[in-house]
């Protein structure tokens, strides 16, 4: 049985992605319940475990693949109905 795919909305959030590994500035460019795509210049691993923020929340993922362009990410937790309202949105990192 194939397993669903939750559904995937655009965003253009700008925040900071925090690792072992460093803190990076990204965007998430398309955003569900269980996980985001983050476009950057971002020198993770697949398995790398990251963390951001949504709504003040902590929010904790893990790299499951990688691309030129970025990372998709799997939320450890799925996000709750603000937070993914709140990562729906716009926001230019370079502002704040």
């Amino acid at each position: 049985m194939m397993k669903k795919r939750a559904d995937r909305w655009p965003s253009a959030w700008g925040f900071e992605l925090r690792s072992e590994d460093g803190d990076f500035a990204a965007t998430i460019v398309n955003v569900s319940e269980t996980g985001a795509f983050a476009e950057g210049s971002l020198p993770l691993a697949v398995g790398s475990r990251v963390k951001l923020m949504a709504m003040r929340q902590p929010v904790y993922a893990s790299v499951v693949r990688i691309s030129p362009r970025g990372v998709a990410l799997s939320f450890e937790t799925p996000l709750d109905a603000a937070q993914l309202q709140n990562l729906r949105q716009y926001r230019d990192l370079s502002l704040l």
